[in-house]
């Protein structure tokens, strides 16, 4: 085989370096796969890219809602004692905030936050 009759195979239709390295080849191969599904981690589309005062926003709903939850979570618990203990001391102690009363571990608790 000899190496000066290579461009003449399949009628020189070997890609030349200046195609490649103008970006010809690859401007052809995108613009037919132009009907092909965005990459679905592109944050292009994401509508709070550029603005960080609905990013903020988003993100404070996110922890309101959360807090929210805690707090209801609580109320909850809060009443399951107060209705407990309407009926005897005993069965206050055996709901879990009256557990959390009695515990030793939540009272060390609180005084390592109140000196602080």
């Amino acid at each position: 085989m000899d190496i000066s009759k290579l461009n003449s195979i399949n009628d020189n239709n070997i890609n030349k370096t200046n195609e490649t390295s103008e970006g010809n080849a690859s401007e052809k191969t995108s613009k037919s796969s132009g009907n092909t599904p965005k990459d679905k981690v592109s944050l292009g589309d994401y509508q709070f890219r550029n603005n960080d005062q609905l990013f903020a926003k988003l993100e404070l709903e996110k922890l309101n809602e959360s807090s929210s939850q805690q707090f209801k979570e609580m109320k909850a618990q809060v009443s399951e004692f107060l209705n407990a203990s309407e009926h005897s001391a005993e069965a206050a102690q055996e709901t879990e905030m009256g557990r959390k009363i009695n515990d030793p571990e939540v009272w060390g608790d609180i005084a390592s936050k109140i000196l602080k």
